[in-house]
């Protein structure tokens, strides 16, 4: 159950950062383009958190312990689990969008990784810290 609420929360936040951003960015901002970016960033998420999320975050909670996971969950995943992200925005962007609608996509899952781990990284240590009382 929390994880799923995690899912959501990053994902949330990282399409509200997007939303934010193309309001101040375009002029008009209509509503295919609210629609597209909710789906592409859902299937983007669905696509990494499960699979690469979860494996960077557990690599890092064997080798890492305590406040320092604050640092290294978000920075993890912001540089390591959205590398296939990165990649396939970079790939993509003149064939299925333009600069733009990239900056924003970037801007998107980088959020979504930094809200990710930084929950995750809460999450572990409000467990450490229960399982110790």
């Amino acid at each position: 159950m929390i994880f799923l609420l995690v899912f959501f929360l990053s994902w949330l936040s990282g399409l509200f950062v997007i939303y934010l951003f193309a309001f101040l960015l375009y002029e008009s901002f209509a509503i295919i383009d609210i629609a597209s970016f909710a789906i592409s960033t859902l299937v983007g998420s669905v696509i990494l958190i499960p699979i690469f999320y979860l494996f960077i975050i557990n690599w890092l909670n064997k080798k890492i312990t305590g406040n320092k996971q604050f640092f290294y969950f978000p920075a993890g995943l912001l540089l390591l689990a959205n590398l296939p992200a990165y990649i396939t925005i970079w790939y993509a962007t003149n064939d299925l969008f333009g600069q733009g609608e990239a900056l924003l996509f970037y801007l998107g899952f980088g959020t979504t990784a930094l809200v990710f781990g930084i929950t995750w990284a809460w999450r572990s240590n409000a467990l450490k810290v229960k399982k110790v009382e």
